[in-house]
């Protein structure tokens, strides 16, 4: 069935692991599946589990520099939020033509801001699923501080990174991150 599915939330929520778990059960229904990262995502993490998935469940991984035609029941696309704005209308084009896509990324920046085309590929999805990571103080986080400082208020928002340079918060610690640094 063409849909469209996207799975956000903050860093280190979760939301790669759901999308492999997603494409392991279309996998089983001997649906042929693309899996799509960005070539600027050089985590090892990232490496690790789209490796894994390549070689569990024989699923294509490509890198997607522009929109291409594609011969699959299933296209997943990791990491969006680093895409240029044309995903937005090339998730609808591969929905039109019936496949079902199911996208991934952050929703949010470390300044709290929507992140590149995300909030409009929520908006024409036909099913969003928001994940939560865990705070240091034990609550769900829905934010992602960055460590170094106060985001940029204007400029690049793309700085990769793992735990060394990024947490997940909860509101009540992002904003107390924010009133120490501006303390500082």
């Amino acid at each position: 069935m063409a849909r469209i599915e996207v799975i956000s939330g903050p860093m280190f929520s979760g939301k790669t692991t759901e999308l492999v778990r997603r494409l392991e059960r279309y996998t089983l229904a001997k649906k042929k599946v693309v899996f799509f990262k960005p070539a600027l995502d050089l985590r090892t993490d990232s490496k690790v589990m789209i490796a894994s998935a390549r070689q569990e469940f024989g699923i294509e991984v490509l890198t997607l520099y522009q929109p291409v035609g594609i011969e699959a029941d299933v296209v997943a696309i990791d990491e969006a939020q680093f895409f240029p704005e044309w995903i937005v209308s090339y998730c609808q084009s591969l929905k039109d033509q019936g496949k079902t896509v199911i996208v991934c990324g952050l929703d949010m920046d470390a300044r709290r801001l929507p992140f590149g085309s995300m909030g409009n590929l929520m908006a024409i999805a036909d099913s969003v699923t928001k994940l939560t990571a865990v705070c240091a103080c034990g609550q769900d986080a829905v934010f992602t501080w960055l460590k170094e400082g106060l985001p940029e208020q204007d400029g690049n928002v793309i700085l990769l990174g793992n735990q060394e340079k990024y947490e997940p918060c909860c509101r009540e610690c992002y904003n107390q991150k924010i009133s120490v640094k501006r303390r500082l």
